[in-house]
């Protein structure tokens, strides 16, 4: 199963979606996902592993998540127990303007794999305070309401920019084989990939590998490469002029046919049609 590819309402006046102190079990959690928008974690109480890219964090209450479009993700509470949380998801377009500063939070993040911060009680307070005005203001309607909600947003953008620059940002851990392979995978999407080639890199049977890899990942070892890939390619698309079969050859693809295929069937567009319309 590839990972999923979670769809917001973009039709409202401003494209955003919040989910505020909820409060669930490992049971209500998405699998692996990705999305268009950005996001933004905040964990209130509880304790769970969450799963970015190819890298794993233990988040304990304060820990904030900085999660930019199209990267694999999931969280996974522990069994049994509760986990409360509050996300807002936007889309980019929201920080587009005259200046990136706005931006480099997520593309910093991306860029240098951060995604992990703690907030101290006082800044958890300011966050919060922040949240709670923006809860409320999407149950107001009137002609203020989209553009006091973008300068929320885009208030909760800075806030997290003066704060989450600093904070250790450790990762879980994990078996060194796996975070290897993850990282060969990484940087090796335009080459054919062989599961053998990996375990025996690790030392372990094929068997083994493949079994601990979708245990800890989440995803069999081809469909979290074929993710993987399908994320590069729309990238390549939205921000680089490459011709499609160039691109597919960078996402590893040597079958035209094959790399449309699998595009139209995780997007639900062929390539130049996503590249218009992320255009527009």
């Amino acid at each position: 199963m590839d990972a999923i590819v979670k769809e917001f309402d973009e039709s409202n006046v401003v494209p955003f979606h919040m989910t505020f102190h909820h409060t669930k079990t490992k049971y209500e959690e998405l699998p692996h996902h990705l999305h268009e928008w950005h996001e933004v974690f905040l964990v209130h109480k509880g304790k769970s592993r969450f799963f970015i890219d190819d890298l794993f964090y233990d988040l304990e209450p304060g820990d904030i998540v900085i999660i930019p479009s199209n990267v694999i993700h999931c969280t996974q509470p522990a069994d049994g127990a509760l986990f409360t949380s509050s996300a807002l998801f936007f889309c980019p377009s929201i920080l587009t303007g005259n200046s990136d500063v706005l931006t480099d939070l997520f593309s910093s993040s991306k860029l240098q794999r951060k995604h992990r911060y703690h907030l101290s009680e006082e800044k958890q307070s300011e966050f919060l305070e922040l949240l709670n005005k923006l809860n409320r203001e999407t149950s107001t309607s009137d002609r203020f309401t989209g553009e006091m909600s973008i300068i929320l947003i885009q208030a909760i953008v800075i806030f997290l920019s003066r704060h989450c620059h600093t904070t250790a940002n450790e990762t879980a851990g994990m078996p060194d084989w796996i975070h290897h392979s993850l990282h060969y995978i990484n940087n090796h999407l335009d080459e054919e990939i062989e599961l053998t080639q990996l375990a025996s890199a690790a030392c372990v049977h094929p068997a083994y590998f493949s079994k601990r890899f979708k245990t800890t990942i989440g995803l069999t070892f081809s469909d979290f490469i074929k993710s993987k890939r399908m994320i590069k390619a729309k990238e390549l698309l939205r921000n680089t002029s490459c011709s499609v079969q160039d691109i597919a050859e960078q996402c590893g693809y040597k079958s035209m046919p094959h790399f449309f295929r699998t595009f139209r069937a995780t997007t639900g567009k062929t390539p130049s049609v996503y590249r218009k319309m992320s255009l527009n």
